[in-house]
């Protein structure tokens, strides 16, 4: 089960150090799985990013470096391989840029973007991807749908969550205040249940102690730091420091700090590791 979390700075989460609890359900993966401190993505723009951390490649060498460029159909993806060895794959995205017409499709059985239902909104902010319909919960319902099918088979499922991004949450999650900052807490505690009520549906199915979760972002936000706002302008920490958890089908008490530096490029060759499969 893997976990994109757009535009989620590290720093936000409580397992990273915050002070508010934008992420309890997070945090408890952290606290029983593996946690990578200092962590970072190669880009601060997500088709950049989201090409080097699926080809486990650089940008200089994945090419995919403006708004036209696609992955070629030479790409080695994860998907084409865990599909070649027998897993059912899945992708649900609502973020454009990662849409099937640049190439992250490949190797997917079924990439879906979903349909949306009712946005029930307390706060959110003026962007321009606030135009996206729907919200993550469409996200949650899809792969709810996909478990109830598919679970008993071997799968592949990537979920892009995309509420972060869009500053979007509800009023249950509307903790933390109104301005920029306070909402985009506000929506990674929304996000943050999303992944809850996924990972209860993954226990009620006898699931869990079957399936790796991973949590990553493919770049974090900026909030004044270095006079600007937002993200793909520059390559300051705020905006490249991302987290990066994963949960094995067993818990680990307590839970492992890794301190090493690591990136987004180191990703995908760790899990195959950990799967004991070369990529």
């Amino acid at each position: 089960l893997f976990l994109l979390v757009d535009t989620l700075r590290a720093d936000r989460l409580s397992a990273y150090g915050y002070a508010r609890p934008t992420s309890p359900t997070l945090d408890a993966l952290a606290a029983s799985g593996i946690r990578f401190a200092r962590h970072v993505s190669q880009s601060s723009w997500t088709k950049t990013s989201m090409a080097s951390l699926w080809t486990s490649t650089y940008p200089v060498s994945t090419g995919i470096l403006r708004f036209d460029d696609a992955m070629p159909d030479a790409a080695s993806m994860p998907a084409e391989i865990l599909k070649a060895r027998g897993l059912q794959t899945a992708g649900i995205w609502r973020n454009g840029w990662v849409a099937p017409n640049f190439g992250f499709a490949q190797g997917f059985d079924v990439y879906h973007k979903p349909s949306y239902g009712v946005v029930r909104t307390a706060h959110r902010r003026d962007t321009p991807t606030s135009r996206i319909a729907g919200s993550d919960q469409d996200v949650t319902d899809s792969a709810l749908e996909f478990i109830r099918v598919e679970g008993h088979r071997p799968w592949l499922l990537y979920l892009h969550y995309m509420d972060v991004h869009q500053y979007l949450s509800d009023e249950e999650s509307a903790l933390f205040g109104t301005s920029y900052s306070d909402i985009y807490d506000n929506s990674i505690h929304w996000v943050d249940r999303q992944i809850r009520t996924l990972l209860e549906a993954l226990d009620e199915a006898g699931l869990r102690d079957r399936t790796i979760v991973v949590l990553a972002a493919d770049h974090g936000e900026a909030f004044g730091e270095h006079d600007n706002e937002g993200h793909a302008k520059d390559l300051y920490g705020e905006v490249i420091q991302t987290p990066l958890i994963v949960h094995l089908p067993f818990a680990i008490e307590p839970g492992i700090v890794v301190e090493t530096p690591s990136r987004n490029v180191d990703v995908c060759p760790t899990l195959f590791d950990v799967l004991g499969e070369p990529l």
